[in-house]
């Protein structure tokens, strides 16, 4: 998918995805507690998803579960890469520095 660990514009929004994640890395999100957390519009969230895996800083699965038995569509769950790890690290990391990456 795409050309992994490129660079990833990173606007207020893409941030709040990023800081998100920061808080629990080893966690699966879904769309919804994104949406929650970043305080995020799908239609702007989903874009960001799809741009932040396709540079290798994601990996997404649908979750298992039977729609009809949870009572619900089953969910796109995310989890940051190491890569994404280290590299979403570096972009707050460079907030302390006074230089955004």
């Amino acid at each position: 998918m795409g050309r992994p660990d490129r660079d990833v514009r990173m606007s207020l929004q893409t941030l709040r995805v990023l800081e998100a994640f920061l808080e629990q890395p080893a966690d699966e999100l879904s769309g919804a507690d994104l949406q929650k957390r970043g305080r995020l519009a799908s239609g702007t969230l989903y874009p960001i998803l799809l741009r932040l895996e396709s540079a290798g800083w994601f990996v997404s699965r649908w979750e298992a579960v039977d729609p009809s038995v949870a009572g619900r569509p089953r969910r796109r769950l995310y989890r940051l890469t190491p890569t994404g790890l280290r590299r979403a690290s570096e972009v707050f990391g460079s907030f302390s520095r006074g230089v955004l990456a």
